[in-house]
């Protein structure tokens, strides 16, 4: 029996709060004109929807929980908490109208899936199917064939479950903080998605071991069990996985579970560093792939024999940057190395600005976070011309993240 030891840095810092703001009276401003009065749309206040979205969204509101505790507006917190307390239970407790479900087929936690309808904005949004009640049947994501597969995401084929569930483990993890009773009541249901995406157990006969990270290749793979690819096994955005991983340790720091925590840091760790070597690449350097390749800086879709300089939607310079780089969160200090990001940073500004789609759809914040890394006067200029929607609940990106988030992470970079 042989063995070998990887030794990683952990980071220095974990809530984020731990860091002091730059500037008090602008973020508060900021935080009490933009976000303060914050709640989620109708459909996601109820569950309808697809379990991605679903976390981003309550993981923003659970982000601005924590920037109202930074700030001492103690009661919007409470308000904010009160209302995650909710929102959550839903996607914990099989009261969504899309819920997860248990596959015993795979040995996975998988959404319902939900045929959406609010008739035209005309009546209470719905999903049209009726649940895991009535019979498989009436799960669509379980269903054979392309349409059942790109449904939630693919979350029913097993596809990017660490990024689903990265964002309400983050959710959970904030409550767990706040709200020990809830965490208490839900721990068995919260506990179910980590075993999910990062069961480490071999005697644990319901879900697989470590679903997603493969120690050998140095990171997770993201696609699920549709269908087979030429290349094999894929992942896209790095970010997300490190999200998910981070959340598994803010949430076994918040239970004060050592185990959990240190499950959490330890695939933190293994992520971000396979980040920093496939995907965050030095231009022209022969370190990893072929100069010509390595020109682009960054990996957008890594396979096990290709790597490519696109996402799933699209080619488009500003996409691949920028999905290595969402969500912004404390620990993307600890993942964006400067000296990449001030690499990188000028062509995905130039790309953002340039793309009415990349605007349109909230990308726009994730180049002046990335600007702070660096600079973070430039940084402010650039939040100042940020679109009027760039946090809107209705777009792809700004989705989960807010003003608040954004200014919060320019001003807490180190001095």
């Amino acid at each position: 029996t042989s063995s070998a030891t990887l030794t990683l840095p952990l980071p220095s810092i974990l809530w984020g709060d731990e860091r002091p703001i730059a500037d008090v009276a602008m973020l508060r401003k900021v935080f009490k004109t933009k976000d303060s009065e914050y709640d989620l749309q109708y459909a996601w206040r109820l569950g309808v929807g697809d379990p991605y979205n679903a976390g981003k969204l309550n993981a923003r509101l659970a982000r601005l929980a924590l920037v109202a505790n930074q700030l001492n507006e103690t009661d919007v917190r409470d308000r904010f908490l009160d209302n995650l307390e909710g929102y959550q239970a839903l996607w914990l407790s099989g009261d969504s109208p899309n819920p997860l479900v248990y596959d015993d087929d795979m040995g996975g936690l998988v959404s319902c899936g939900c045929l959406f309808d609010s008739c035209n904005g005309k009546c209470k949004p719905k999903c049209k199917n009726a649940g895991p009640r009535n019979g498989i049947r009436s799960c669509p994501n379980l269903g054979p064939g392309a349409f059942a597969a790109g449904l939630d995401f693919g979350n029913g084929y097993y596809n990017d479950h660490h990024f689903h569930y990265g964002y309400h483990l983050y959710a959970a993890a904030v409550l767990a903080r706040f709200r020990p009773k809830w965490a208490k009541k839900h721990r068995e249901a919260i506990l179910l998605m980590v075993r999910d995406v990062a069961n480490p157990s071999s005697k644990d006969k319901w879900f697989p071991v470590f679903r997603h990270m493969d120690f050998y290749a140095g990171h997770s793979w993201a696609g699920g069990v549709f269908r087979s690819f030429a290349n094999g096994r894929n992942q896209e955005s790095t970010s997300e996985a490190v999200n998910c991983w981070y959340s598994i340790a803010l949430l076994g720091d918040a239970m004060k579970d050592k185990a959990i925590r240190d499950l959490g840091m330890t695939l933190l760790a293994v992520e971000t560093h396979g980040a920093q070597t496939y995907w965050h690449l030095p231009k022209h350097s022969e370190d990893t792939f072929d100069p010509i390749f390595s020109s682009n800086g960054v990996t957008g879709i890594l396979w096990q024999n290709l790597a490519q300089f696109q996402t799933w939607f699209g080619l488009f310079t500003w996409a691949v940057n920028g999905i290595q780089m969402l969500p912004f969160t404390p620990i993307s200090e600890y993942l964006l190395p400067p000296l990449w990001v001030k690499q990188q940073v000028h062509e995905f500004d130039k790309a953002c600005f340039e793309s009415p789609m990349c605007k349109g759809d909230g990308w726009a914040p994730l180049v002046c976070m990335a600007r702070s890394i660096v600079d973070v006067d430039a940084a402010l200029k650039c939040v100042s011309k940020l679109p009027h929607n760039s946090f809107s609940d209705s777009t792809a990106e700004g989705n989960g993240n807010s003003m608040t988030n954004t200014m919060h992470f320019i001003l807490t970079r180190p001095q």
